[in-house]
């Protein structure tokens, strides 16, 4: 088995793991991957993912090095309670509180190091669980899901990947040395589900689904038709790369435009006109170029801040109005730093959203910001 997939596996199953904690306790926040996997109230948790057939020594070997970790652990501070949290492949889900001899046998050459009287208390403050396997706690993170938010199985995948890529940003974007902020709550979940502000989609979350049953839900909680759209400020940020074609580009540009613009009629009054503004991030200078020029030789007027050649970028000339006389559909922004100037000056409410092939671009707003990974910019048609 690919050992990269493996270590996916076992970092899931940590995560859901972690995941299901977080709705056991609602009231507690539960620490993650600080002195160990995850922590509550005096609990420290490490959980281990084995799906290797193994000898019962073998076995033993998985147990004996996470346990010798807990035992020193506790031997700095006798105030907390261990428990290891462990699958191992053809091992009989239980939970199992050790006897000095069974403590002993583990540690094996080690247990000497140790002595009886700290074994003895180790012993009633650890508790080793024989887990279940990836699918089945997988099945259990997804029904709190969809009893936690009333969601359909669908949607509670969804939901999983965001919660996940959630978590994953909380230790991510703390630091060794600002590890103790790495604590997630059930009210911040609930928050995260019901505000939808901060919303991350990272499809790697996600492989229950296939892509279409991704796009389908995705459309339908996040850019479903609204009979009223208001007329907010859209930021469209989307990874290309080299391979991606032209033509695909401009086919999103035109979804874009018939979508999230309004600026069709002269009666439309001048408060309720708005059109989106596309960043392309990672597009070949010359791809750009030759974009635009397709699209100004079709009749689209070309709005992107630089109003001659060479010209710096003039925020005053991107923030022009549409209008029926101007005919602007949509806006071109060409670097991120334009992008950090427009928001940072916006005179009404703000969304961005990112789709992004590998990582999403670290762009600081405090309003409404959804990021979702895809496969191929073909699929962002069908999401918006």
């Amino acid at each position: 088995m690919d050992g990269a997939y493996v270590a996916i596996k076992g970092f899931k199953y940590q995560f859901d793991r972690s995941i299901i904690e977080i709705f056991n306790n609602p009231t507690k926040p539960i620490r993650i991957e600080q002195l160990q996997d995850y922590e509550f109230d005096n609990y420290f948790v490490q959980v281990k993912f084995h799906d290797t057939s193994y000898t019962a020594p073998q076995q033993k070997q998985k147990i004996k090095k996470p346990l010798l970790q807990l035992l020193d652990q506790y031997i700095l501070d006798s105030s907390r309670r261990f428990i290891l949290y462990i699958y191992l492949k053809g091992v009989t889900p239980k939970k199992k509180i050790y006897s000095i001899i069974e403590l002993d046998s583990v540690l094996g050459n080690k247990k000497n190091d140790y002595s009886t009287s700290d074994k003895n208390s180790f012993i009633k403050n650890f508790t080793l669980i024989h887990a279940h396997d990836f699918s089945i706690q997988h099945k259990e993170v997804i029904e709190k899901i969809k009893s936690e938010y009333s969601k359909s199985n669908e949607e509670a995948q969804i939901y999983y990947s965001i919660i996940s890529s959630h978590l994953l940003d909380i230790v991510i974007n703390n630091k060794p040395s600002k590890k103790d902020l790495r604590s997630c709550s059930k009210a911040q979940l609930d928050k995260l589900i019901s505000d939808g502000k901060k919303i991350v989609f990272k499809s790697a979350f996600n492989d229950e689904l296939t892509i279409d049953e991704q796009i389908k839900i995705l459309h339908n909680q996040f850019f479903k038709s609204q009979l009223n759209i208001e007329p907010h400020e859209r930021f469209f940020v989307i990874e290309v790369n080299s391979s991606t074609e032209i033509s695909s580009i401009k086919d999103l540009i035109l979804t874009l435009k018939n979508k999230w613009s309004k600026n069709k009629t002269k009666a439309i009054p001048t408060t309720d006109r708005f059109v989106p503004y596309i960043l392309l991030h990672g597009i070949e200078p010359n791809k750009l170029i030759e974009l635009k020029t397709e699209l100004r030789n079709d009749g689209h007027k070309i709005c992107d801040g630089h109003d001659f050649f060479n010209a710096p970028f003039n925020l005053a000339s991107i923030e022009q109005k549409p209008t029926f006389e101007n005919k602007l559909f949509y806006k071109f922004i060409n670097e991120l730093t334009d992008l950090n100037q427009i928001i940072n000056n916006l005179d009404r409410t703000g969304e961005i959203y990112q789709f992004y092939l590998e990582t999403p671009q670290n762009i600081s707003f405090t309003q409404k910001h959804l990021k979702f990974q895809v496969q191929k910019i073909d699929h962002i048609k069908n999401i918006i």
